[in-house]
């Protein structure tokens, strides 16, 4: 199998989870990558990707695993000569077996430009995160914010992925404390529990 790590820029980021995942299978046949299907009645290509984000989230740091063959050298040429603008392979690698690319990513860092400087010390001193959820109740997230702080005009932060925060939640409850303006928030990194990279914690076929 073939874990890979691509870009969502350009446009891209504003295609939805499934029209990624759809582009992926696309992708593959456009270029010749063997994959493997399911089983049963109504087979499909095993393609395993990590948890959604919100439309119109840039990210440099998605991932992707699928059961293929292909030398990840000649995968990654292939992926972006036929993939669609805004999706662009940086790195893949084989791997013993399945990895939970949509499990095992807890954490995210992403880089914030537009919200208005505040001091990160009086912020994360902050027992509570109030964000208020779709179906309207309120969850205090404060546990799910892990850092947080500036470089220069830039706020840098690592918080929960998948499990009870969206950035766009986050920046949201920024600007309202803060203020800001034309804010633009891009994931950087998926990260493992213990704040690492993602791609660093699995066990690669070298």
């Amino acid at each position: 199998m073939i874990l890979f790590k691509f870009t969502k820029t350009g446009g891209a980021e504003f295609l939805a989870h499934l029209d990624i995942l759809r582009h992926i299978g696309r992708t593959m046949r456009r270029a010749g990558v063997k994959v493997g299907f399911s089983q049963g009645f109504n087979p499909h290509m095993l393609v395993y990707m990590s948890a959604p984000m919100g439309v119109g989230i840039p990210s440099l740091a998605e991932y992707c695993q699928i059961d293929t063959e292909e030398n990840p050298e000649t995968f990654i040429k292939k992926f972006n000569e036929f993939a669609p603008n805004g999706l662009t392979c940086v790195g893949a690698w084989k791997t013993q077996g399945k990895v939970g690319v949509a499990s095992d990513i807890v954490k995210a860092e992403y880089t914030i430009t537009g919200i208005n400087k505040f001091d990160t010390e009086e912020f994360l001193s902050r027992e509570e995160f109030i964000v208020t959820k779709k179906d309207g109740t309120e969850k205090n997230v404060r546990e799910l914010i892990y850092s947080v702080e500036w470089e220069e005009d830039t706020l840098r932060v690592v918080i929960g992925f998948s499990n009870g925060l969206r950035i766009e939640k986050f920046t949201e409850k920024l600007l309202e404390f803060y203020g800001g303006e034309e804010v633009v928030a891009v994931k950087t990194r998926g990260l493992n529990k213990d704040g690492k990279d993602f791609e660093d914690g699995i066990n690669k076929c070298l």
